[in-house]
């Protein structure tokens, strides 16, 4: 839409504690006074890939088309690793360290083209350590302001790509990768209801390294008592293990990247 403010999405892992992020939107500012920004999480688990990959594929598809995606999980900054932009179809650009958690989102949306940062067309850095300010957030208010990829770095025929983990299938069980923790202590897992022919009100045992626990399968939350385990379908269509009123994160000890097994019962 001509005029229309530029939108600007961010995911890292910086949590709020400390003045990065906002000395990362400064920067943006600086170039593009008017962009709209969008906190997409601050509070992915450090240095986890697997989960920032996640949450950004689950949410990108709900931007406006032609958001700009500054995405941050970088424990391998300072090193050989190179910055990217990945153009899509939709018209969304996504930028960040080229470690392949920001790939799963881009290919939803269409990767049209790559380009490698040239921080040689960037102002001077002073530190190693602070990429997400030093470089990207120079090369997100430019693109904010109008322009391309191609001034802020070379063409690349290829990317680095991370796979999300697929649950595995096997007759009434299935094997499924926990993706995200919510601050409600929601276990997201990879597992949609249909790939495990679940119904409301069926019950299932979920297996987790020294613990065998039975739950049901409902609507929502409410339909268990307070303080009982449940699966259920989250915001993202997605099987998840919760405790009604309660934290099932910190009651079985799991985080992303954790496993479990779900098998139907009866």
């Amino acid at each position: 839409m001509a005029g229309a403010r530029p939108v600007i999405s961010i995911l890292t892992d910086f949590g709020l504690a400390d003045p990065y992020v906002g000395q990362v939107k400064g920067v943006i500012l600086s170039y593009c006074r008017d962009a709209v920004i969008v906190d997409l999480t601050h509070e992915v688990m450090p240095f986890n890939e697997l989960q920032a990959a996640f949450i950004l594929r689950v949410s990108a598809p709900y931007m406006p088309p032609a958001t700009i995606h500054l995405c941050v999980v970088d424990p391998g900054v300072g090193t050989g690793r190179r910055g990217i932009i990945l153009e899509t179809t939709r018209g969304d650009v996504f930028v960040g360290p080229d470690t392949g958690f920001m790939a799963p989102a881009a290919e939803i949306l269409g990767v049209s083209a790559a380009y490698e940062i040239d921080e040689s067309r960037l102002p001077p850095r002073d530190v190693e350590t602070f990429h997400a300010r030093d470089v990207f957030a120079h090369v997100v208010g430019r693109l904010a302001r109008g322009e391309k990829p191609s001034s802020l770095g070379k063409r690349v025929e290829s990317y680095t790509v991370m796979r999300l983990p697929e649950p595995i299938i096997e007759g009434d069980s299935a094997e499924a990768t926990i993706m995200h923790v919510d601050r409600f202590g929601n276990l997201v897992t990879n597992l949609r209801p249909a790939q495990l022919s679940l119904e409301l009100g069926s019950e299932a045992f979920v297996s987790i390294p020294g613990r065998e626990i039975r739950c049901r399968y409902v609507k929502s939350y409410g339909f268990v008592e307070a303080g009982q385990l449940l699966l259920t379908v989250g915001g993202w269509g997605y099987l998840e293990l919760s405790v009604n009123r309660g934290n099932a994160a910190e009651i079985l000890g799991l985080k992303p990247g954790d496993r479990l097994r779900i098998s139907k019962l009866g």
